[in-house]
């Protein structure tokens, strides 16, 4: 709901102020807590009042406390607000304004009952000085902070020579004073411990000395390593050196006692004050400069297939319209036209969608893999012979399609019963009458000239080649084949995008499928796109996005973090 919320102060002398505010938000909050939009800061306001909200009926105000709300003068709990509408909050009246334009919602806001000096006569008697008490500020501090070192740190220390051995007998437990700390490991240096650990670290919680080895040092990157030695570095050990990645500690990102989930640092910062200035720090590195992902952030780069046959993939920004040599003709914009695709079954025209073919994977973050025979082949069916219309061919098999068809018009020949005038008396013979030796011959010549002749028709342009690319075109029939199909299958390794996220979202917003006539087209959205909804660390305006939102900092294909750690250090 978008919201102009004008603050009305009327003066001492008679003049009236007038505050605007423009609010973006999905419920307008109304209460004194500093989190509402609607702030009314006043003691005989309630934290939490009611809540604005928009849908198709129109605007509604609802009481979310035990607070009654007042709309025209009547006590309610909900209602339909309309223009001109006073809704009274406590002391204030809100009044509902003519709708401005290109916006949800407009109220006037004004404080009608003021306190005056009730309030801070309240405040005043409200507050003890230390004076008043007559308590000395410089005794207490000095006996405050001597109890302090007492307790938390003398006795801490001391207590582990104080406590008995766990073996050591009743009585020696009793001489000692201890008795105390029997069944109690910890003793009280429990007072040191800032919070519970994570789940995966509990089994040792109660053994400090296992990530800190040396008192009163901070945890050394040796105690992480030596339990996660095939952690993954973020970079080779050159630019880990010439960034400084080598001498940030682990504890820097990953930090302990902050209860049972897993906890990383994901402020910005950590990975901008490196990669907003690495042309600088790394000057060999091929990576842009990134800081924000709203203000400092380069236009995405595609992964793509640039010669299959090669192997080789390059990354190519999203401004120079990159193409990906896939072998693959397949034209978006015509499947997705009901008025060229027809239901093979019907005849019927049919409207395919995105979902027709892309469909998510477990856990929604990824797309399936496009398969023919489940997402192709209800329409693009591999059929070869009119007489035989449900018989179809392997698909992706070049070299088998053609045994298949072989098998298949060899079976045909020595069972008879073959309906094509054109075809010779042996093959059009009685079925199942038994061939001679002299007919075996020509009925085996008939077979291999039909699986010649489906083979050159499976492997033409208007089928094969309606979507591959033909190879071999000029060779015998058991030698023609397609080019293997290379499509990207995750567009942004270096980077991470969750789907399942974006479900709200429909696909054409991003990925501009309906114009597209070449499969080499990347239907990637570039940066601005995203940033319509994602902006930096540090907006209020659109979903916060630090760098972990889409990096991660451990790489897989990277050195293990202990080694390179290791070799850096000599």
């Amino acid at each position: 709901m978008d919201a102009r919320i004008t603050t009305l102060t009327r003066r001492a002398k008679g003049g009236i102020g007038r505050k605007e505010e423009l609010v973006s938000a999905e419920v307008l909050r109304i209460g004194r807590g500093s989190d509402n939009e609607l702030f009314l800061p006043d003691p005989r306001v309630p934290l939490h009042l009611g809540i604005i909200h928009l849908n198709n009926d129109g605007i509604f105000v609802e009481a979310v406390g035990s607070v009654d709300l007042r709309v025209n003068g009547a006590v309610t709990r909900t209602a339909v607000l309309k223009t001109g509408d006073t809704l009274g909050a406590g002391p204030y009246e809100i009044v509902v304004e003519e709708k401005p334009d290109g916006l949800d919602l407009g109220v006037t806001l004004e404080l009608t009952q003021p306190l005056g000096d009730d309030l801070e006569e309240l405040r005043r008697r409200s507050c003890l000085s230390v004076a008043e008490s007559g308590i000395s500020k410089r005794g207490t501090a000095w006996v405050l902070s001597l109890l302090i070192l007492v307790l938390f740190l003398a006795v801490p220390v001391i207590w582990p020579f104080l406590s008995p051995e766990k073996d050591a007998p009743v009585e020696e437990v009793v001489a000692t004073g201890a008795a105390m700390a029997k069944g109690h490991e910890m003793g009280f240096d429990i007072s040191w411990n800032p919070g519970e650990m994570m789940n995966s670290h509990k089994f040792f919680a109660d053994n400090c000395s296992a990530c800190h080895t040396k008192p009163f040092i901070q945890v050394e990157d040796a105690a992480c390593t030596s339990c996660h030695t095939g952690q993954h570095a973020h970079a080779a050990l050159e630019a880990s050196v010439a960034t400084g990645i080598t001498e940030t500690r682990c504890a820097s990102c990953h930090t302990e006692h902050n209860g049972p989930q897993p906890v990383r640092s994901e402020r910005q910062r950590l990975c901008a004050s490196c990669h907003e200035g690495l042309d600088k720090a790394w000057p060999q590195t091929a990576l842009l400069n990134a800081g924000d992902f709203g203000k400092a952030h380069p236009e995405f780069r595609a992964t793509v297939w640039t010669d299959p046959a090669a192997g080789k993939q390059v990354r190519i920004s999203l401004d120079d319209n990159p193409k990906e040599v896939s072998n693959l003709r397949f034209p978006h914009k015509t499947h997705l036209d009901p008025k060229k695709m027809k239901d093979p079954e019907t005849g019927q025209s049919t409207q395919l969608e995105c979902a027709s073919c892309h469909v998510p994977e477990a856990g929604g973050a990824l797309m399936k893999p496009l398969v023919m025979e489940d997402n192709c082949g209800a329409c693009h069916r591999l059929t070869f012979d009119q007489d035989a219309p449900k018989r179809t061919v392997s698909h992706g098999k070049p070299d088998q399609v053609y045994r298949e068809l072989r098998e298949f018009y060899a079976e045909r020949a020595l069972e008879g019963g073959v309906s094509e005038p054109e075809a010779p008396a042996v093959v059009r013979r009685r079925p199942g009458t038994p061939l001679t030796a002299e007919e075996r011959p020509q009925a085996l010549a008939w077979a291999r000239q039909k699986a010649d002749w489906a083979a050159r028709y499976l492997f033409s342009k208007s089928q094969c080649g309606s979507c591959h690319v033909l190879t071999n075109t000029d060779a015998a029939p058991e030698a023609l084949s397609v080019a293997p199909v290379k499509v990207a299958a995750v567009w942004h390794p270096k980077a991470r995008f969750d789907h399942g996220a974006h479900e709200d979202v429909v696909c054409t917003d991003c990925h501009a499928a309906a114009d597209s006539i070449e499969s080499s087209d990347v239907l990637l959205p570039k940066i601005s796109v995203c940033r319509d909804c994602h902006g930096g660390e540090a907006v209020s305006d659109r979903v916060p996005s630090p760098c972990v939102t889409c990096h991660a900092f451990h790489l897989d294909g990277m050195p293990p973090m202990h080694p390179v750690r290791e070799t850096a250090a000599k």
